[in-house]
């Protein structure tokens, strides 16, 4: 499996960030990430379900998706359920001195042969990585109002 993490230092409360965060506002600020739509009543829960669709190193994927974890203000997380790829993905909001440390894991794994691996280190990792790093600033630009 291939792991991105990448965090970032916001200067304002995880309470201003949290709602930026939810799974369907993650397009806003992640442009790797097109569009998330809820599947369930349920949004912001244990147990909530969505479709996200993505593209990243110009390979496009659709996958859906549970929340497994939902602890408002602290840390959201979700594994993938059906689609192009397998995967694990978290946003963490951490305390600091100045205002909120936001860090991004997905953990993937894109169901190819040997072939597929090799376009994963080529293009699909670089691509998800640097989308995760040029996400997370858009985020902090977005919580700081600037």
């Amino acid at each position: 499996m291939a792991r991105i993490e990448e965090s970032i230092e916001i200067n304002t409360s995880a309470h201003r960030i949290w709602p930026i965060i939810r799974w369907d506002k993650v397009p806003e600020w992640m442009d790797i990430i097109k569009k998330v739509t809820f599947t369930s009543e349920e949004k912001e829960t244990i147990g909530a379900t969505a479709h996200w669709v993505g593209e990243a190193g110009g390979v496009k994927s659709e996958w859906d998706t549970e929340t497994t974890e939902w602890e408002p203000y602290k840390r959201g997380a979700w594994r993938t359920t059906a689609g192009t790829f397998t995967g694990i993905g978290s946003i963490t909001l951490t305390p600091t001195e100045r205002g909120t440390k936001a860090t991004f894991m997905m953990d993937y794994e894109l169901p190819y042969s040997i072939f597929g691996k090799i376009i994963d280190k080529l293009r699909v990792f670089k691509a998800v990585e640097k989308g995760a790093k040029s996400g997370l600033r858009r985020l902090k630009e977005t919580a700081e109002g600037t």
